[in-house]
C-alpha cells in the first residue's frame, strides 16, 4: 500500500493549493502598469483591445485604458481560453461577443473587424448553428 504520511500529505496539499491560487490569479486577471502604479484588471472586465501604433487601448466595461505595449506583447499575457486575435489591430474577449455578421463581430454596439487571415480559425472558437457564408 502506497500512502503518504501526514507531513508529506500536508506538504502536497499546501503545494497544490498554492498552485491553484497562482493559476487562478493568472487566469482571471492582469496587472497593467499605468504611470507609476499597477492596476489589477479582471479578464471579464475587458471587452476588447485595439492596437494604436506601439500602444494598446483596453476597452473595459468601465471605460478605456491606454498602455505602452504592442498588441503582440499584450496577447502573451492574456488567457488563451478567453481572448482571440481577430485582426492585426484587435483582440476580443469571446465572452463578450454579442453577434457576428460577415466580417464583423459585435460586442454590444462596438463593431470589430475580422481579418481574412484570421477568420477560419476564429470561427472554430464559437458554437455556431447554421451555415457560415
Amino acid at each position: 500500500m502506497n500512502t503518504l504520511n501526514f507531513k508529506e500529505q500536508t506538504q502536497v496539499e499546501t503545494t497544490d493549493n498554492a498552485l491553484s491560487r497562482t493559476d487562478k490569479n493568472t487566469l482571471d486577471n492582469i496587472f497593467i502598469k499605468i504611470q507609476d502604479h499597477f492596476r489589477k484588471i479582471s479578464f471579464n472586465d475587458i471587452l476588447y483591445i485595439e492596437a494604436s501604433g506601439s500602444y494598446c487601448n483596453f476597452y473595459l466595461q468601465t471605460g478605456k485604458i491606454t498602455v505602452a505595449y504592442t498588441l503582440a506583447e499584450t496577447m502573451q499575457h492574456l488567457s488563451e481560453l478567453l481572448f482571440i486575435r481577430v485582426h492585426r489591430s484587435f483582440i476580443i474577449n469571446k465572452n463578450h461577443v454579442t453577434g457576428y455578421i460577415g466580417n464583423t463581430f459585435y460586442i454590444g454596439e462596438h463593431m470589430i473587424p475580422i481579418g481574412r487571415q484570421y477568420k477560419k480559425e476564429i470561427l472554430s472558437h464559437f458554437n455556431i448553428l447554421g451555415t457560415i457564408g
